[in-house]
């Protein structure tokens, strides 16, 4: 896969790992050595190590995982479920960096609870205390209901473990038809996954057009005839209503899924792969934090309780088109928000308030995604205010839907027919995503 086009991928990813270079040199002005805990060893968790050692913290981290892994890029894991990425790449930070952090990293040991009261951290392998924590646990699939049912569990893509399950199951000559449920970002690179390895690809979803939830329909109908045009087959206004697993010792599987959907027709698959939506992994949580979809929390990632913060997928923090605090699950935003909470908590530990420098200035909701070829951008709003209204261009390359609210820009859509690293789409994206940042702050 062309390195370029990995970065455009995570639209702004560049920025957040020349932040991470900075762990390199840790900071030495003070030497507390109060605990800190931090919750998950994702993108967030980790820039939340580095930000406490840039600011001079000295003192123990402990750290708990869910896995036995190095951090990953979850943007990665659908390229190589495809096999388009080898394994590796998954992975931006190497175990030398990861070390040079100094952590106390609890593997395969999930949080059950934190108790506030108490400043101490219940798991299987006991219980820890802390001063402060960091939760960064991130998000999990939503749940599946249509599959109660069945024996057989719908595959997700999140985890590493999760792209695993799927590069093997995709690697099977006897995997030929694969149907995909729900038409979001996830599921779009599962699709993607699918058709880059020559399989017979189905996506069925609710909605009446693809990526429904970020996409104005004019560019929403342009990436789809893009999608259609690779021999993807998509089922709109749709939905799985039944599934079964049918024994079939002569399947590589040792089974054949019949799929029942609510327009009454029914067909049979060897894969069903599930992207429905995310949920913040909250369930450990203190009742007395407050909460609404995540952790809500002011511009230094702190809760309401001001010894908790949270950073990444769990964090509700201030989305800058809106003024709303609200959880805007990107790479850019998990890496800031973990440094900047990291900084906060070092800060406050060595008994002095939070540097305004290090505030976090807000999120801005951004994707870029492809399907081989077919390329869609946007940034900011995605509906159409009372006072609003959309300005559409259109040509042989590109379709550019602009939202304004009066005269200020919030939102846009780009849908182009060819993904060019560096071309118009992607020089015209940054100019917009710009110009948001600019309206806003007016």
């Amino acid at each position: 896969m062309n390195e370029t086009k990995k970065m455009n991928e995570t639209n702004e990813t560049s920025e957040a790992n020349e932040a991470n270079e900075a762990s390199e040199t840790l900071a030495s002005t003070r030497n507390a050595c109060d605990p800190v805990a931090i919750i998950g060893f994702g993108i967030a968790g980790y820039n939340a190590a580095t930000g406490l050692r840039m600011q001079g913290y000295k003192g123990t981290i402990d750290v708990f995982s869910t896995n036995d892994m190095c951090p990953y890029s979850p943007i990665m894991t659908s390229y190589y479920a495809s096999g388009n990425a080898s394994y590796q790449d998954c992975f931006p930070w190497d175990q030398d960096k990861i070390d040079r952090l100094e952590l106390t990293v609890h593997d395969l040991c999930p949080v059950q609870q934190i108790d506030a009261s108490s400043h101490s951290i219940h798991t299987p392998k006991g219980t820890f205390p802390y001063s402060k924590c960091i939760v960064a646990s991130g998000s999990a699939p939503a749940c599946l209901p249509f599959a109660a049912e069945c024996a057989y569990g719908p595959l997700v893509l999140r985890t590493m473990q999760d792209a695993q399950t799927l590069h093997d199951a995709l690697a099977e000559e006897g995997c030929k038809r694969v149907l995909i449920s729900g038409a979001s970002m996830v599921a779009v690179k599962m699709l993607e996954a699918v058709l880059r390895t020559g399989k017979q690809a189905t996506l069925v979803g609710r909605q009446s057009r693809i990526l429904s939830r970020s996409a104005f329909p004019e560019a929403a109908e342009r990436f789809e005839r893009c999608v259609l045009a690779q021999g993807a087959e998509l089922l709109l206004n749709n939905s799985i209503e039944h599934m079964s697993a049918i024994e079939d010792a002569a399947h590589p599987f040792g089974r054949i899924l019949r799929v029942k959907f609510s327009n009454g027709e029914e067909r049979e698959f060897d894969l069903v792969l599930v992207a429905h939506g995310m949920k913040s992994n909250l369930g450990f949580l203190d009742k007395g934090i407050d909460c609404q979809e995540g952790i809500l929390v002011d511009e230094f990632m702190r809760s309401s309780n001001p010894d908790i913060y949270a950073a990444g997928d769990v964090a509700q923090a201030r989305e800058i088109v809106s003024g709303e605090r609200k959880v805007v699950g990107i790479f850019k935003n998990a890496a800031l928000q973990g440094q900047c909470a990291g900084r906060a908590v070092a800060a406050e530990l060595a008994g002095m308030a939070p540097d305004a420098r290090f505030a976090y200035q807000g999120s801005l909701m951004s994707n870029t995604i492809t399907c081989n070829d077919a390329l869609f951008l946007s940034a900011g709003a995605c509906t159409v205010p009372d006072n609003g209204h959309l300005e559409t261009d259109v040509d042989e390359e590109i379709t550019v839907v602009r939202l304004f609210e009066g005269d200020r820009l919030i939102g846009f859509n780009i849908s182009c027919d060819h993904d060019q690293p560096g071309g118009r789409a992607y020089e015209l994206s940054g100019m917009l995503t710009r110009q948001i940042r600019e309206d806003a702050s007016r």
